[in-house]
């Protein structure tokens, strides 16, 4: 063979190699450009009002905080709050709001500060939530209009903390039942909002919303208690103090405390299933529990408690939310039913006025009046006293629903405490089966106007 051709061929070959590393070089920028372009979004909702319900909000701030410090792009949280706590005459610390206990001399981490909350007021209800998660900027009310814009190849994040019962989750002026919020998943799952998606669900009773939840939807769920339990307030008077000053309300929910700060913790490689185990061991009076698609939970938190995280690095958060931390052993919980009762009892304590008083008397009393409008209902429908909180999840979402909205309309609206009977109105859906569903509404409406 000559040197020219030699030559040539040479020359061919090392063209052809140019050429194949071009080709890599420009597969690998599409690649970074993909992943690149792939997002996390959130969506926090704190469900309540009244300053009683103080943790809520707390928590749903300091979620804000810890998402935002973890890469996240604000313009992808979104975050419902009624805002009525940090400016209530009655807060120590107007303007602020504390997750968490302090010693006397530490000014504690204020978590509403930079707290951006784009629904709050009236603009927190059900059908605003659930427009948000399907990305309808046209049909929410009020706000900032911001809703999901998430792609198929985005990471979605959702936290609610509120109360609850059997079937539903509270807002301040209505409720969201389990299958409306199913319907939802199912259209963002058809419309292929979401790679994969984390709902954390803080409130009494919430694994009923999860129940009917596919296995197959790329959807994570835990929830702070079976759906036949209550959830649990925590950093409760006396174990409210910052900087030396009680608070007057729980500063935290326990599920709620216990996932924020074991990430706070900063290693983000530690999956899912971990720190639901981590979870699960903390919160000691009701049981944690997880649904929908398991086998995600294999995933690190930090590709959901993190915007951009790399699994190849541990990422340290600051540590100023971990000083001090208050052992889980020696702070108190309260259950989410009795938080407004050990509120109002604990001002009096404090106040004992005329003013203090009838509000606890009338918390005593609305909770009597509770216990005996049911028990009326139960013998109207033929319900042993026994069975009157059996064990029942929902299948009838009309029944449901519509006896809800007749027992408010005629005895009143639901109150954290008396939540709890929902479970009666799913028993008498669900087995009164004999009976027309207009029989168990005219029921409802008859054993009321018996007692107002």
């Amino acid at each position: 063979m000559c040197i020219r051709d030699r030559y040539q061929r040479r020359v061919h070959g090392e063209t052809n190699i140019k050429y194949f590393m071009k080709v890599l070089l420009l597969a690998f920028l599409a690649l970074s450009f993909v992943a690149v372009s792939a997002d996390n979004w959130a969506v926090l909702v704190a469900g309540s009002d009244g300053f009683w319900n103080y943790r809520h909000q707390a928590d749903i701030c300091h979620a804000y905080h810890i998402l935002l410090n973890n890469g996240y792009k604000p313009e992808n949280i979104i975050v419902f709050s009624a805002n009525d706590v940090a400016n209530s005459h009655e807060n120590p610390f107007p303007g602020q709001l504390f997750n968490k206990p302090t010693g006397e001399g530490e000014i504690g981490v204020d978590v509403n500060a930079g707290c951006v909350i784009d629904y709050e007021g009236y603009d927190v209800f059900p059908r605003n939530f659930l427009a948000v998660l399907r990305g309808e900027a046209e049909t929410v009310e009020g706000g900032t209009e911001k809703v999901l814009g998430s792609t198929h190849e985005d990471r979605v994040f959702i936290y609610f903390a509120d109360h609850g019962a059997q079937g539903l989750i509270s807002f301040p002026t209505y409720y969201l039942f389990a299958d409306d919020l199913i319907k939802t998943f199912q259209y963002m799952h058809e419309n292929k909002m979401y790679s994969e998606l984390v709902f954390y669900l803080e409130a009494c009773e919430s694994g009923s919303m999860f129940q009917k939840l596919p296995k197959d939807w790329k959807i994570y769920a835990t929830s702070a208690a079976s759906p036949y339990e209550s959830s649990w307030a925590y950093y409760c008077t006396p174990d409210d103090k910052v900087n030396g000053k009680n608070i007057g309300s729980c500063l935290g929910d326990h599920y709620s405390i216990s996932w924020m700060e074991d990430t706070e913790r900063g290693d983000l490689t530690e999956t899912l299933n971990d720190q639901y185990e981590i979870v699960k061991k903390r919160v000691t009076k009701s049981q944690v529990l997880e649904w929908g698609e398991l086998g995600l939970n294999v995933q690190p938190i930090g590709n959901y408690h993190a915007n951009g995280f790399q699994p190849t690095t541990i990422n340290r958060l600051k540590a100023q939310f971990l000083r001090k931390m208050v052992s889980f052993e020696t702070a108190r919980g309260i259950d989410s039913r009795d938080v407004k009762l050990h509120y109002l009892n604990n001002r009096h304590q404090i106040y004992n006025n005329l003013e203090s008083s009838q509000a606890l008397r009338a918390e005593i009393n609305e909770r009597l009046g509770a216990d005996h409008k049911f028990a009326q209902l139960s013998k109207y429908f033929n319900f042993p006293a026994e069975d009157l909180l059996t064990q029942t999840s929902p299948e009838d979402f009309n029944c449901l629903k519509e006896s809800v909205t007749v027992y408010e309309q005629t005895c009143g609206k639901f109150s954290d405490y008396s939540l709890k009977y929902v479970q009666f109105l799913v028993n008498v859906c669900e087995k009164r089966r004999d009976l027309p569903k207009e029989e168990i509404l005219a029921g409802i409406a008859t054993v009321c106007a018996r007692m107002n």
